[in-house]
């Protein structure tokens, strides 16, 4: 009897660390993902953003279907996801950014071109710092346990690292020849750095029950990426992230539920 009970006891131990456990896959994607940037493999560089996208959603969900929460797993799933989805995709983006510019004829060139070349290369790592601000105001903040105040640092990840995905696989991003514009992109990053400290109310993707009262907007996001996805196939990925910008500023303004900030 004693055994059985330090067996039960030790199973215990044991499946309270799975989530800790999937949440360093998290960090380890994050990471190849950082390497595959750095040879230059920026497909397979996002589609690892990607793959931690998808621990950082069975991290959480582990958690919850074995009823195992603390402190450390909190403050190691914000420094996974700071390196999956702070530090990976701004790297993806700025590699990308450096193809879309001459090189220059000479390592130490500091010419007008070359001064201007740095000043857009260092725009995505824009990202990276605004990411350890939400992650950081995030561990503190009490009011984002169903819905978030300010963009989630893996949705502005996941926009980045499919917008490159798609760009590289295609030659172009829905044909627009102007998103071959280095300024756009320090736009775009510009931008998702301040959705991720705003004030903005952001719905989450966590049901809590399959009724309509409560989870419209997140059924309506479901509607819309399927539509997106069966009609325009990867294509569809960066319009999904966009989606989930809109509809949470309609669900800011419109959803009575809020509550004042």
């Amino acid at each position: 009897m004693h055994q059985l009970l330090l067996n039960v006891l030790s199973l215990k131990h044991l499946t309270a660390h799975i989530p800790n456990a999937i949440t360093v896959f998290n960090l380890l994607a994050g990471a190849m993902a950082v390497v595959l940037g750095a040879g230059n493999h920026l497909a397979a560089a996002c589609l690892f953003v990607f793959l931690a996208g998808v621990f950082d959603f069975l991290d959480g969900l582990a958690a919850r279907l074995l009823n195992v929460h603390s402190p450390i797993g909190a403050q190691l799933d914000s420094l996974a996801d700071m390196v999956s989805f702070g530090l990976a995709p701004a790297f993806i983006v700025w590699v990308h950014l450096s193809g879309l510019f001459p090189r220059p004829a000479h390592s130490l060139d500091l010419s007008g071109l070359a001064v201007t070349k740095q000043f857009f290369l260092l725009f995505p790592f824009v990202l990276t710092a605004f990411a350890a601000l939400r992650l950081a105001k995030f561990n503190i903040d009490t009011r984002q346990k169903k819905s978030f105040v300010g963009l989630p640092v893996p949705a502005m990840a996941l926009f980045f690292a499919s917008g490159v995905l798609v760009f590289h696989l295609r030659g172009s991003l829905y044909g627009v020849n102007m998103l071959n514009e280095p300024w756009l992109w320090d736009l775009m990053c510009l931008v998702f750095a301040i959705l991720m400290v705003s004030p903005l109310r952001m719905f989450s993707l966590k049901i809590q029950h399959l009724k309509w009262r409560g989870n419209e907007f997140r059924y309506l996001f479901a509607g819309i990426s399927l539509f997106l996805l069966i009609s325009m196939h990867i294509g569809a990925l960066p319009l999904i992230m966009l989606t989930y910008v809109v509809l949470s500023i309609l669900y800011h303004i419109f959803d009575p539920k809020i509550s004042r900030l």
